[in-house]
């Protein structure tokens, strides 16, 4: 068979099995077209973030792109504020600060290196962390070498709710009470047991409830508030995800059903067009051919099938023509036989192998039984010595 010969192409019509594989993925996996990136921020993400998703990732690779390029912003925000804060620590009395305010910026790099490996959970650690100690250090650096806690520290325990807002946002919700629960702790303890300024001691005795609500109700507030609306949020995501898996499944779906339409309409064809040669050969047609093409799934069957006409056609002829060679050969039997009786015979050419003889036995000289009954053998007209004269002056 032909070298050449190829069958359908796979990807024309997938298996069954391929089919149920698709959509299998689909439910992770959804086919969009990639989108260009037109964020001012896009020369950070490129340093600082995964590598954006590709067209073909699946929901998870998708969130995780999502949640890296939302971390790498989010540091970026942290380290400009922290370094913000440094010309006030370096013109300001407490030097100890500058370098309190760069372990955080550290922490953040660091962060940021996990977050390009995709590490995001680590990087988002890694940015509560460098807050919190920032926050802490600046708190009790003043109390413990400064002589005690003061009321310029007090807005300080406010902004612990930053911490609130990184872990809400790059970690799962619910570690917003983790977060949260460790800044009441400090702030308790920092209150307690810290030294105090006059005064703070002043402060703190005449108005002691009010100086523990403010941080508390700010820090439940946020971290209550926050866990909602990030928990709807990302219940929102979900279900907008949901609905592009599902819209994705319905129309690899109706691709599918219009793939096996085509293939059963194909099927049909092809089989009526292999059954109506059948009838044809059985019907002593050896010409036939099924005419199927090769964009039909049975075109490697109408193939085989066509070589195998081929050659049976081919034994046909050749019995045909034995057919014919033998029935020549009877009467070419029976016509030498009339000759040696001295009966006049006539040969003629039979368009079969048996010509050649013919041509050779009309060469012959008469022989005694047609001379003495004065009957020549002729062949279209010709006596053998009529055909022996002319043959020897075109020799000579």
């Amino acid at each position: 068979m032909n070298k050449d010969f190829s069958g359908p192409r796979k990807e024309q019509f997938p298996s069954r099995s391929q089919s149920n594989m698709g959509n299998q993925s689909t439910v992770s996996v959804i086919n969009q077209e990639p989108e260009k990136d037109t964020s001012p921020l896009r020369w950070w993400y490129r340093l600082t973030a995964p590598l954006p998703a590709s067209a073909t990732a699946t929901l998870q690779q998708r969130d995780l792109s999502r949640r890296g390029r939302l971390t790498s912003a989010t540091l970026l925000i942290i380290i400009l504020l922290v370094l913000a804060a440094e010309p006030t620590a370096i013109f300001g009395q407490n030097k100890s600060l500058v370098f309190i305010l760069l372990i955080p910026v550290a922490i953040d790099i660091v962060a940021l290196i996990f977050n390009k490996l995709g590490k995001i959970t680590i990087a988002g650690i890694l940015v509560i962390v460098g807050i919190e100690v920032g926050l802490i250090l600046s708190i009790l650096g003043p109390a413990l070498g400064g002589g005690g806690l003061t009321t310029y520290v007090l807005p300080q325990f406010d902004l612990l709710v930053q911490a609130e807002f990184v872990a809400v946002t790059l970690l799962p919700p619910r570690s917003v009470f983790v977060v949260f629960f460790f800044n009441i702790a400090f702030i308790l303890l920092s209150i307690l047991y810290l030294p105090h300024t006059a005064e703070f001691n002043a402060v703190f005795a005449a108005n002691r409830y009010d100086l523990f609500l403010r941080p508390i109700t700010l820090a439940a507030i946020v971290a209550v508030v926050t866990y909602l609306w990030v928990t709807n949020a990302n219940q929102a995501i979900k279900r907008a995800d949901r609905a592009e898996v599902v819209a994705e499944l319905e129309r690899r779906e109706v691709e599918r059903q219009q793939q096996e339409i085509t293939l059963k309409q194909q099927l049909d064809q092809g089989i009526q067009l292999i059954l109506q040669t059948h009838v044809e050969v059985s019907n002593g047609n050896f010409a036939a051919r099924a005419p199927l093409t090769k964009e039909n799934v049975l075109w490697r069957i109408g193939y085989s099938l066509n070589t195998l006409l081929a050659r049976l056609q081919s034994s046909n002829q050749a019995e045909v023509e034995l057919q014919r060679v033998q029935a020549e050969t009877a009467r070419l039997v029976e016509t030498l036989r009339r000759a040696r009786a001295g009966q006049p015979v006539k040969f003629n050419r039979t368009g079969t192998y048996l010509d050649p003889l013919i041509l050779e036995l009309m060469s012959i000289p008469n022989s005694a039984g047609p001379e003495k009954n004065n009957a020549p053998v002729t062949t279209q007209g010709l006596t053998f010595s009529q055909t022996k004269n002319t043959r020897e002056r075109g020799e000579s």
